[in-house]
């Protein structure tokens, strides 16, 4: 299991290729290098079978063993070429062909690896295409033990993120997202804005004072730490208007319900369907699970 604490020492980075999925690598890169962490580069191969199948090839034990091995090497070598244009050498890049579901193989990858955050695209090529709908980063966030930052998909999406918007409701399963805020404050976050949105006027002041107290809380993070509380009667809205002047969403996800409970008015969900941010996720199953 991944450990808990906030800790950023290992990312785990899915790449399928893609322009996208590029740019997730680019903003895992920003972040290992203010860490100080190692970053595996990890590509799902598609099934031999299929391939074979699809190419009219007889689909038999030497045929599937040679094209199997062909196929990891491809993207092995591929893998390797990315990493080798970071031509950073402080940076440890590791790089992984995994296999099966693309799905399971993140999370069996994820088990085993420990990562303390996975950085994946919400778009690209084959099987990472469907995240879209919020199967892949749903299936990661529901049953995987790291928090995951999901990049949209977008041609000006940042790269070095600076700014981060840090979103609160009072709730102990809202500051879960804090440990993981307070490591990265500095490395590579300048600026965090803490955020809560109420409904009513009189509930702004212990808004305020909620907020007040998690800004002393991050006072020596090595971050300028402002706070925001907006009176509106969409949350929803509300952070989609805060999240203009920033890089990055944080905010804890509400365990299992995963991206599904956008029918419910899931802000996270929402956030990951309308907002052209990436947002980092940590979940707050253990809590839940509990009650």
């Amino acid at each position: 299991m991944a450990k808990r604490g906030g800790v950023v020492r290992r990312l785990l980075v899915p790449s399928d290729g893609s322009a996208d999925s590029d740019r997730a690598v680019d903003l895992a890169k920003r972040i290992a290098l203010a860490q100080s962490a190692e970053i595996i580069l990890a590509r799902v191969a598609e099934p031999v079978a299929g391939s074979l199948a699809s190419a009219g090839g007889e689909v038999n034990a030497d045929a599937y063993d040679h094209f199997s091995q062909s196929d990891d090497a491809h993207i092995m070598g591929e893998l390797r070429s990315l990493a080798d244009t970071f031509g950073l050498g402080s940076l440890a890049v590791r790089c992984l062909v995994l296999h099966g579901p693309i799905e399971q193989a993140l999370l069996d990858c994820e088990r085993q690896q420990r990562p303390d955050l996975v950085v994946i695209a919400s778009h690209g090529r084959t099987g990472l295409a469907r995240l879209a709908l919020g199967s892949v980063a749903d299936r990661l966030v529901r049953d995987g033990a790291s928090p995951v930052l999901v990049t949209p998909r977008s041609r000006g999406i940042i790269t070095t993120p600076e700014h981060a918007l840090v979103l609160l409701d009072g709730s102990a399963v809202a500051e879960h997202a804090l440990p993981m805020v307070q490591e990265m404050a500095g490395r590579p976050l300048r600026r965090l804005v803490l955020f809560r949105s109420v409904r009513k006027e009189q509930d702004r002041s212990p808004a305020t004072a909620y907020l007040e107290g998690i800004a002393r809380r991050l006072d020596s993070s090595g971050a300028r730490v402002e706070i925001v509380v907006d009176v509106a009667p969409d949350v929803r809205e509300s952070v989609e208007q805060a999240s203009a002047t920033v890089d990055l969403i944080i905010l804890c996800t509400h365990g299992r319900g995963g991206f599904s409970r956008l029918r419910h008015g899931s802000v996270a969900a929402h956030i990951m369907r309308a907002v052209s941010k990436p947002a980092l996720l940590v979940r707050a199953a253990d809590i839940l699970d509990t009650e």
